[in-house]
């Protein structure tokens, strides 16, 4: 008689958690592939090193006919 084997929970999952990987990963090189984006992470980067940052109750108390938005 033959022995059967069953998949495990965890076994089953793999192709889906392995889906959302390489979604995650595919997202990731187009933002690096996007130079617009790029320059402007890496604005946002210095901003934050500069101390030109503000806290979120902050943001919402500004006035929303600003062209910053």
């Amino acid at each position: 008689m033959s022995e059967s084997v069953l998949l495990t929970d965890e076994d089953r999952a793999l192709p889906i958690k392995s889906r959302g990987l390489l979604e995650e990963a595919v997202k990731t090189m187009s933002i690096l592939e996007d130079k617009k984006t790029m320059t402007n992470l890496k604005q946002a980067d210095q901003d934050i090193k500069a101390g030109r940052v503000r806290d979120y109750a902050e943001f919402l108390k500004e006035p929303k006919d600003t062209d910053q938005i």
